[in-house]
């Protein structure tokens, strides 16, 4: 197989890119907080306190990663773990104020990275890129986390 016909596949181009948004982006990973850390953070800004199987269900992560992306993020002081007051067995997680404003920093600066990437695209053209990638990752899974 030729490069001209590696070029031609979609998932080869997007495995390309992500190799480029990671190196884009490889300075602001320095701080350690990276895609499985803003995911939760982001489900967690949507919500209340919630339990920590909810979570993992809902961006798909797996458990024990799940509470090792937890432990960073508490150690961060970006979300807090406490005993739910009707099931003293589970755990409810919420977001803190630091984490809001960790997030808030994280995807302004992911946004800076996206236009370096996209560059060469116009804005309707970055519209549609994004509405194709989200219907073919929404038809696979609803927030995967891998």
């Amino acid at each position: 197989m030729s490069i001209d016909q590696l070029l031609r596949l979609p998932s080869y181009l997007m495995l390309q890119l992500v190799r480029e948004a990671r190196r884009i982006g490889r300075a602001d990973l320095s701080q350690g907080l990276h895609w499985p850390h803003l995911t939760v953070l982001a489900y967690l800004a949507e919500q209340e306190a919630v339990a920590q199987k909810r979570i993992s269900d809902r961006v798909r992560m797996d458990a024990s990663d799940l509470v090792a992306t937890l432990d960073d993020l508490e150690g961060w002081g970006f979300a807090q773990r406490k005993r739910d007051e009707r099931d003293r067995r589970r755990f409810t997680v919420a977001i803190t104020d630091e984490g809001r404003e960790a997030l808030r920093e994280r995807l302004e600066a992911a946004r800076a990275h996206e236009e370096e990437l996209l560059a060469p695209l116009t804005p309707h053209e970055r519209i549609v890129l994004t509405t194709l990638l989200r219907k073919a990752y929404l038809h696979h899974a609803d927030l995967r986390v891998d």
